[in-house]
């Protein structure tokens, strides 16, 4: 999984710490912002591979954020976390929103193999 870019947004600097070094330890170049609008302007086409995002940002509504990152050419994949784990309900809202999945955000394990899925799925689609 070498020099797969992961950006986590997350406005909670201690759970960002902790999401940033566990995708670190799994081999991921990963780095974190708080906002959304940053990040935002920090998705060039083909920079990051999988954005993992928190349900809440500070800064603007997480529907608008996707759509707006569903939007890019070569968007990468997306991961939206919460604190409870998804409902189907859920799921399918965020997915019609460009979201890839769902996962609840303590659960490192799962969350670290599911970015390793959608890094294998973006490298896939560039080959």
């Amino acid at each position: 999984m070498c020099n797969k870019r992961v950006l986590v947004v997350e406005n909670d600097v201690s759970n960002a710490t902790i999401l940033v070094q566990v995708l670190r330890d799994a081999g991921f170049d990963a780095i974190s912002t708080w906002s959304g609008r940053e990040a935002l302007t920090m998705l060039n086409p083909g920079v990051f591979d999988v954005l993992v995002v928190d349900d809440y940002l500070a800064d603007q509504h997480l529907t608008t954020f996707l759509r707006r990152v569903h939007q890019l050419s070569n968007a990468p994949r997306v991961i939206v976390m919460q604190a409870s784990a998804p409902t189907e309900k859920q799921i399918r809202h965020y997915t019609s929103f460009g979201a890839s999945q769902v996962v609840q955000k303590h659960h490192l394990a799962e969350l670290r193999q599911t970015v390793s899925i959608c890094a294998a799925e973006m490298e896939a689609l560039l080959n």
